[in-house]
């Protein structure tokens, strides 16, 4: 019998419109968060030419800031949660931090006009790169242990594939397997947004390890 099930990794947000995706194409989508995601107060206003984005999960903290200054994203669908929010002059790069270094060393947006909003402890080489200046937006910490459903799953050999949006993200998941979770991993597809996030892994442990876009990858459910 085809296996159904795909693991959803993401906190919010992310988790519930991924999840969401997976079901329009047939899949059986079971929430498994592997980080815990602490926003900070808003960030006060300050004077800068442009703010970038390496994650949605900043732009709580940027609630208080004027719809029109420059937001740069990181990709398409944190540019989409900018939007959502009111912002109107957004810009995407292609979905990672080395394509964010790109695009602002493209589009000249350098130095101490720049601002880097972040979560604690992320971003610094991006910061330096930059030669910008970076914030903390929200604090990250990992979960120690998968969701009851996502232990079930793979477990009972239904998992297809496990869908890892950051490279925190897929440590966080290797760490919480107990020696049965990890063993099961060998009938699954690790399903990658980055080919940085599939380096991580031990390619190994998988059925295969594949990047990027993990939706396009897994395709509509085949019975």
């Amino acid at each position: 019998m085809p296996r159904r099930a795909v693991l959803v990794t993401r906190p919010e947000p992310g988790l519930a419109s991924t999840s969401e995706a997976l079901q329009r194409q047939g899949w059986e989508a079971i929430a498994c968060p592997m980080l815990e995601i602490q926003t900070y107060e808003p960030i006060a206003v300050t004077d800068c030419a442009a703010v970038a984005l390496t994650s949605a999960n900043a732009l709580a903290a940027l609630k208080n800031w004027p719809r029109d200054r420059l937001m740069v994203t990181v990709g398409a669908k944190t540019a989409e949660h900018a939007r959502a929010m009111g912002f109107s002059n957004v810009r995407a790069a292609d979905g990672d931090a080395e394509a964010l270094l790109e695009f602002c060393r493209r589009h000249n947006l350098t130095g101490q006009s720049l601002m880097l909003a972040c979560g604690k402890g992320y971003g610094l080489d991006l910061a330096v790169a930059l030669g910008a200046r970076r914030i903390d937006a929200y604090a990250v910490t990992k979960r120690q242990a998968l969701t009851d459903a996502a232990r079930d799953a793979l477990l009972s050999d239904r998992v297809e594939g496990v869908v890892l949006y950051s490279g925190k993200t897929a440590e966080a998941f290797m760490e919480a397997l107990g020696t049965p979770e990890r063993n099961a991993l060998s009938g699954v597809r690790a399903l990658c947004l980055s080919e940085a996030i599939a380096a991580s892994l031990t390619e190994k442990d998988w059925r295969a390890v594949e990047w990027p876009d993990p939706l396009e990858r897994l395709g509509p459910f085949v019975t």
